[in-house]
């Protein structure tokens, strides 16, 4: 037994199990495109997310108040946007399409939660404070925080959200450790297990963490090939969109399996010069997102923007302490716009090709 009073045996066997998810799972837990968001919308994903289908429900929720409320960014400014409505509950109805009361509630406890963590640093910017504190906040806190359907889960998964890298002993994790052990597994001692075996293999547990909820919360978003590699299958609501882009109507460079995939985002032109180039789209927009991740992200990232001038490309950044994201808008169309996706899907793919080039171009 080890200090946290669980069996070696068991750690091994955990070990051998994050072993056979093979080579890809370190540097997981960057690469979803939802640990980027603003700190007003990770609270939102934290509550909304709780047993609740992510990609199918939350996504599009979050989505659509991205993109109604683009200047609400920090907790304070969503607390304070909620607290314009009569109660949570029609903040909830009108903000997010979700009637459901108690769930209104609970994430007006977390967002005063939140709040209260910010105010004690009121001259340190949000992001810093709330790493901070998910870094240095202890698993048993969650019991003294006692708001309603907000459990172990939701309070690990708020901490991974702000950058500490531990696990969420949700169900994927649960059923995942109880697997591998042939018996059932509490929430806390699977945590303690992924913790200690993570630690073992030197691997990020949150990158494990992220691994495991994306093959089992997404299994039928893989792509899959024909016997001849001639066709791309892509079991999302974004099918038609990018397969043909997959299958080489549009060129060779963008052609076969999607490095990853995030409901309307798809990696593309996978990872150069470590450089995610990711084609995105969304109901009324399209647009390419560049991820630079740690370390020294500001430093490449800033040496690869020098071949892109502001008097010939429009870009914006999006910078957190863990990545750096460069979006390129390119049209004002998007996934409702259905007659005009093949021009979308050409635009995006000359603007990502020029991109390719450029990032090509700059050395690294």
């Amino acid at each position: 037994m080890n200090e946290t009073g669980i069996a070696e045996a068991d750690i091994d066997a955990v070990v051998e199990g994050i072993k056979r998810l093979g080579p890809d799972v370190q540097g997981y837990g960057n690469v979803d495109p939802a640990w980027s968001r603003s700190p007003a919308i990770l609270v939102i994903d934290c509550v909304l997310s709780l047993n609740r289908k992510y990609d199918g429900f939350v996504v599009p929720r979050l989505d659509a108040f991205v993109e109604n409320h683009p200047d609400i960014c920090t907790v304070n400014e969503l607390a304070d946007f909620m607290s314009s409505f009569p109660t949570p509950h029609e903040f909830m109805q009108q903000e997010l399409s979700y009637n459901y009361e108690d769930r209104a509630n609970t994430l007006q406890s977390v967002v005063d939660f939140v709040c209260k963590i910010v105010g004690k640093t009121p001259d340190v910017p949000e992001e810093k404070t709330l790493k901070q504190w998910a870094i240095n906040a202890k698993l048993e806190e969650y019991q003294t925080l006692n708001i309603y359907g907000f459990g172990i889960a939701g309070y690990q998964y708020l901490r991974m959200l702000f950058g500490a890298d531990t696990t969420k002993p949700d169900v994927h994790i649960i059923r995942f450790v109880s697997k591998l052990l042939g018996r059932n597994t509490s929430a806390i001692e699977a945590l303690h297990l992924l913790e200690a075996s993570s630690e073992c293999l030197g691997l990020s547990v949150r990158d494990v963490d992220t691994y495991i909820w994306e093959i089992s919360a997404r299994p039928q978003q893989d792509a899959t090939y024909s016997a001849t590699n001639e066709k791309v299958v892509i079991e999302t609501d974004y099918t038609e969109i990018w397969a043909p882009i997959l299958q080489g109507d549009y060129g060779e460079l963008f052609t076969g399996k999607p490095k990853s995939h995030h409901n309307k985002g798809q990696m593309l032109g996978g990872t150069i010069a470590d450089v995610e180039l990711w084609f995105w789209i969304t109901t009324r927009k399209c647009y390419i997102r560049l991820y630079f991740l740690s370390p020294d992200h500001f430093e490449r990232r800033d040496k690869i923007m020098e071949q892109f001038p502001e008097s010939e490309y429009a870009y914006e950044y999006k910078d957190t302490e863990r990545i750096t994201t460069v979006i390129f808008p390119v049209l004002d169309k998007g996934k409702n716009d259905r007659a005009d996706w093949d021009e979308i899907r050409e635009k995006l793919v000359n603007m990502g090709t020029d991109i390719c080039n450029k990032i090509n171009e700059s050395g690294i």
